[in-house]
């Protein structure tokens, strides 16, 4: 009877396991990256905000309502006006106004190899 508990007991285990990882798999930092990824950028940044209700994190407004998170070391760099580039498939952001260019890259902040 003990064997059957210490079974049952695995298994539950094992399939709670599972579900995490399956309801929260999107979670994770490469997903994050992912997402980055896939956006393609050519506007200007209409706002910045921290939503505070979300662990405080920075995000750039562009476009129609479109955003993106940024570092907080990238936060004093860009202005509402600047323009914002980035093409899909890559990790880098170009920030551009008359007077500077700055290029931002997640990889950076991820230690990844490019």
């Amino acid at each position: 009877m003990s064997r059957n508990k210490n079974l049952l007991m695995i298994l539950i285990v094992a399939v709670l396991v599972f579900l995490y990882k399956l309801i929260f798999s999107s979670k994770d930092k490469g997903s994050f990256l992912d997402e980055i990824r896939d956006k393609e950028i050519k506007s200007r940044v209409s706002k910045k905000y921290v939503n505070h209700e979300n662990h405080n994190i920075p995000f750039l407004v562009y476009g129609n309502k479109d955003s993106i998170v940024v570092y907080r070391d990238w936060w004093d760099k860009v202005s509402v006006g600047d323009s914002i580039l980035k093409s899909k498939g890559s990790l880098e952001v170009v920030i551009k106004n008359s007077d500077k260019i700055e290029r931002f890259n997640y990889e950076d902040k991820f230690g990844l190899d490019k």
